[in-house]
């Protein structure tokens, strides 16, 4: 490459659980690593419930330092509009996620991945003579232009990748897929009994449900996630309102300084899209379209896709 140029063997797009992750595993594998991050942190807006089974760690080899943990939980229970309960018990954990994101960011650059922040993806070129070379990606940010010979989309339901890169017929590499709005709260003096309660209550999240995790301190995320993205806030104001929920206070969440306290985004839910991979290019996490059919979770199956994406760049550079 000429003068100007950054180059590396993979360049991950999102500093996510799964770009963090995508990031670890390569730079673990002995591969030239790069991160870019659209936002001046890593770790913040979050986006999510903020929760990850035992069972999922155990899966991911995953040890969670107790900075990144808030509470441990015992597991699932399913409140129904007429009163019935079901409990799944299933152990696991409700992180402080922007600490987690930091951290797995973090291990990332220990083991030799380099991070920018502020750096904004906006074209993708395939690299091609003989044979294929790579891809030429730039953007905003002074890193770009980057040759990458692999690139790891860990964007999120941005699915930036999937909108960049075309086809021979000249299509997106994956057209849009259906998402629902997911918005909450951080409230305080939440009385729990170490269970995260789901709702299924279609009076307030049609085709969706509302939910109550609880964190240390008394805080619980109290939310839902619906696909009546309009009514969304107005909707959970009146669960709140309507519930014992009423007696806790809304509270700023400890990564945000001002503004709003709701927070939250949007969640894919058409299922992987149908091109999770192409010359050079692997898709993860929310862009891949890789969420649970149950609860739209999603942090799980993004570290687990991000291992899988990693061992097949070091396979195919190798």
């Amino acid at each position: 490459m000429g003068d100007g140029v950054t180059t590396c063997d993979v360049l991950v797009i999102g500093a996510g659980p799964g770009g963090g992750n995508a990031a670890l595993q390569c730079a673990r594998e002995g591969l030239s690593t790069i991160i870019i991050e659209d936002h001046p942190e890593v770790g913040t807006p979050v986006h999510c419930g903020e929760c990850i089974s035992e069972i999922a760690c155990q899966n991911l080899d995953l040890n969670l330092p107790d900075e990144v943990i808030s509470k441990r939980v015992k597991g699932i229970r399913v409140i129904f509009p007429d009163g019935t309960e079901k409990c799944l018990t299933e152990e696991g954990y409700v992180l402080e996620k922007h600490l987690f994101e930091r951290w797995i960011t973090e291990e990332a650059i220990s083991e030799g991945a380099s991070l920018h922040l502020g750096h904004k993806l906006r074209s993708m070129e395939k690299m091609e003579k003989e044979s294929f070379e790579g891809w030429i990606c730039d953007g905003k940010g002074d890193q770009f232009p980057i040759h990458a010979k692999i690139v790891i989309d860990a964007s999120g339901v941005a699915a930036v990748c999937s909108k960049l890169v075309k086809l021979e017929n000249e299509q997106p590499l994956n057209s849009k897929g259906k998402v629902v709005a997911g918005m909450q709260y951080e409230l305080t003096s939440v009385p729990t009994d170490g269970y995260l309660d789901f709702y299924i209550w279609p009076e307030y999240a049609e085709k969706g449900y509302l939910w109550m995790i609880p964190k240390c301190d008394g805080r619980a995320n109290v939310g839902l996630v619906t696909e009546d993205k309009p009514r969304a806030k107005k909707a959970l104001d009146e669960f709140i309102s309507n519930t014992h929920f009423s007696d806790s206070d809304q509270t700023l969440p400890p990564w945000k300084e001002r503004g709003s306290p709701a927070f939250g985004g949007t969640i894919p839910i058409s299922g992987p899209f149908e091109n999770t991979h192409y010359d050079g290019l692997m898709l993860i996490g929310d862009a891949a379209g890789f969420t649970s059919p149950l609860f739209e979770g999603g942090s799980h199956l993004a570290l687990k896709s991000a291992v899988f994406a990693a061992k097949t760049a070091s396979k195919s550079i190798s």
